[in-house]
C-alpha cells in the first residue's frame, strides 16, 4: 500500500447505542481496519448520496464506489491488501457461500426483527429517530417502517409467519455455528474477509439491544457470542497496532 495514499472516506450512518448497526457498513468498517487502509468517517442518513442509492458508499479519491463487497474488491486491487491471501479455492467457495447466507438471507429476517416485530420496533424507533423531534417523528418513522415492509413482502420473508421466520433464522445460526466449529474464527487463525461479514451481522443480533426471536436463536449456539469477542479484540488490536505506529519516533 502506498503511503501516500489519501485516506479513505467511509459514509455511513451515524452510530446508535454506541456502535455501527449497519451489518454492512459494520463488515466495511472491520475490513478496513484489519486491513489497515486509513480511513475517514462521514456520517449521513441520505443514500441518495451514494452512487448506487444505499450506504455505505466511499469516496477513494475522485471515485464514488458503492456496495460494500465491490468497494473492498476495488480496495484489494488498488491497495494490493487481501485478507483472504493464503485461502485455497475450496476455502473461498466456502467464504463465499457463507456470504450469501449472511447477506442475502439472514440479513432480511434481522431487517424484519427491527423493523417489523413490535418487541424490536419499541426498541428500535425512538433509538433511531432520537434526533428527530416529538411533535414529527411518528410521520417519517411510519413512512420508512411502511418501505422496510414492503421491500420485506418483495424479497419473501415477509410472507411468512414471525415463527416461520425466527425458525429459519435459528437454522442459518445453526449451520455458521457448525461451520466456525471451536475456531475463534472461521478459517483459524486470523481474521479473514467473512469474518468480517459474518461480525458486521452477528455483533447486530447478539451486541445490539433488541431483544426479539432473533436474539434467542443466537443466544442457543455459545460460540457465536464467542466469535464477536474474539472479532472485538482483533480489531482493537488493530487498531491499538496503528496508534502506536503512529507514536513511533521517526528515524533519521
Amino acid at each position: 500500500m502506498s503511503a501516500a495514499a489519501p485516506p479513505v472516506r467511509l459514509h455511513q450512518f451515524p452510530r446508535v447505542w454506541g456502535r455501527n448497526i449497519s451489518p454492512f457498513t459494520l463488515k466495511l468498517e472491520s475490513w478496513l481496519t484489519l486491513a489497515r487502509i486509513p480511513f475517514e468517517i462521514v456520517e449521513t442518513v441520505n443514500p441518495r448520496a451514494g452512487p448506487k442509492g444505499k450506504i455505505p458508499f466511499i469516496e477513494d479519491g475522485d471515485k464514488k464506489i458503492g456496495d460494500s463487497s465491490l468497494i473492498i474488491e476495488h480496495l484489494t486491487r488498488t491497495r494490493g491488501v487481501d485478507l483472504d491471501d493464503g485461502l485455497d479455492a475450496l476455502a473461498r467457495a466456502e467464504s463465499l457461500a457463507l456470504q450469501r447466507l449472511f447477506e442475502e438471507h439472514l440479513y432480511f429476517i434481522g431487517s424484519f426483527s427491527r423493523w417489523i416485530d413490535p418487541d424490536g420496533w419499541r426498541t428500535v424507533k425512538p433509538a433511531l429517530f432520537r434526533s428527530v423531534p416529538p411533535g414529527v417523528r411518528e410521520l417519517p418513522a411510519a413512512l420508512i417502517r411502511r418501505k422496510v415492509r414492503r421491500d420485506l413482502v418483495g424479497q419473501g420473508i415477509l410472507r411468512h409467519a414471525p415463527d416461520e421466520i425466527y425458525a429459519m433464522a435459528a437454522a442459518d445460526l445453526e449451520a455458521v455455528s457448525v461451520l466456525l466449529d471451536d475456531g475463534l474464527f472461521f478459517f483459524r487463525g486470523r481474521p479473514h474477509t467473512i469474518d468480517c461479514i459474518a461480525y458486521g451481522c452477528l455483533a447486530n443480533i447478539l451486541l445490539v439491544p433488541v431483544e426479539t426471536g432473533l436474539k434467542r436463536a443466537a443466544r442457543r449456539f455459545a460460540n457465536l457470542g464467542q466469535f464477536c469477542q474474539a472479532m472485538e479484540q482483533a480489531l482493537e488490536a488493530a487498531r491499538s497496532g496503528d496508534r502506536a505506529e503512529e507514536d513511533e519516533p521517526a528515524l533519521i
